[in-house]
């Protein structure tokens, strides 16, 4: 299920330790270049491996949360998500994956709602930078969060939702190519720039429709 991406030849140089003296992060050298990082639990397991070559990620990233416990594989060429990425239960039964294409693609992320897997956040990306919607959900499937990216910059609304599903203080917010703006100017540029999100009173509330992409990833059982 496993299998680094660090060359086993690679020389260990510990660059954190915690109080008590035990490994928090190194990294790996090989002919005088990094080729990987690794963060460490306090118990010396793993929590995080990201192989690099020339000084981007390159390889499968690892994710333990758990000591011991995969959570998580993405795999990256030269700095961009490539290739088929998984997510695991505590269990190490798989419960999702996705797949980026050159950095490109939807990425996603589930969890735990009372015993069922629900989708908790969605990002749209595109050539490795954000580009479009990005969702955080609650177990209902209402949100939690709502942004909108262009290239990596805020390039839209966003919006927060507290506990009782009401927008939460100072939001939402507009933002043109990452400058944050306010509605009057955003509805302007709305007006010139299709790929603005238009503002819709209605889209104040936390109920969506999702795309087809994206619902069919919604609450299955474990």
């Amino acid at each position: 299920m496993c299998r680094s991406s660090i060359p086993k030849s690679a020389r260990e140089r510990v660059v954190e330790l915690d109080a008590s003296g035990a490994k928090l992060r190194a990294e790996y050298v090989l002919r005088g270049k990094v080729v990987g990082i690794r963060l460490f639990h306090k118990t010396g397991e793993p929590s995080r491996e990201t192989p690099l070559k020339d000084g981007v990620c390159h390889g499968t990233v690892y994710r333990w949360d758990r000591p011991g416990v995969l959570f998580s594989s993405e795999p990256f060429v030269n700095g961009l998500a490539h290739g088929l990425a998984r997510q695991w239960s505590d269990d190490g039964k798989l419960i999702g994956s996705y797949e980026m294409k050159r950095g490109t693609g939807i990425g996603l992320w589930w969890g735990d709602c009372d015993g069922e897997l629900s989708l908790f956040e969605v990002r749209y990306m595109k050539a490795g930078f954000r580009h479009g919607f990005e969702w955080w959900l609650g177990c209902d499937g209402g949100l939690l969060e709502e942004f909108h990216f262009q290239s990596g910059e805020p390039h839209g609304i966003e919006r927060r939702w507290n506990a009782q599903g009401r927008p939460r203080r100072g939001y939402p917010r507009y933002y043109v190519r990452g400058e944050r703006v306010n509605k009057r100017q955003y509805e302007l540029a709305c007006a010139s720039d299709p790929s603005l999100p238009k503002f819709r009173e209605v889209d104040n509330a936390p109920q969506r429709k999702f795309p087809p992409e994206i619902t069919k990833f919604f609450k299955r059982k474990k």
